[in-house]
């Protein structure tokens, strides 16, 4: 399966970017989990993306996070990349 691909160029807008956590699940037994990120200069533009990025399965639900919005807790993440796992 291709990878989708967002033309960066085209799509940041002129205020910059915001990175966005997304999470989802496949059913309401499931936990949310962590599924990736997408970058856009609104909420609006991060919903979008995040459905066409990851559209490979059935969500039963999908949910963004402002990634400057995660808060560490353990004190060891400062300054790091959220990690997908």
């Amino acid at each position: 399966m291709e990878r989708k691909k967002i033309n960066r160029s085209t799509e940041l807008g002129r205020e910059g970017t915001t990175w966005f956590e997304v999470f989802a699940r496949r059913d309401s037994t499931e936990p949310l989990t962590h599924i990736g990120a997408v970058e856009a200069p609104n909420d609006a533009l991060a919903k979008a993306r995040a459905w066409y990025v990851y559209d490979h399965h059935h969500w039963k639900e999908m949910c963004l996070v402002r990634t400057s919005a995660v808060i560490s807790v353990t004190g060891e993440a400062h300054g790091l990349p959220i990690k997908v796992v």
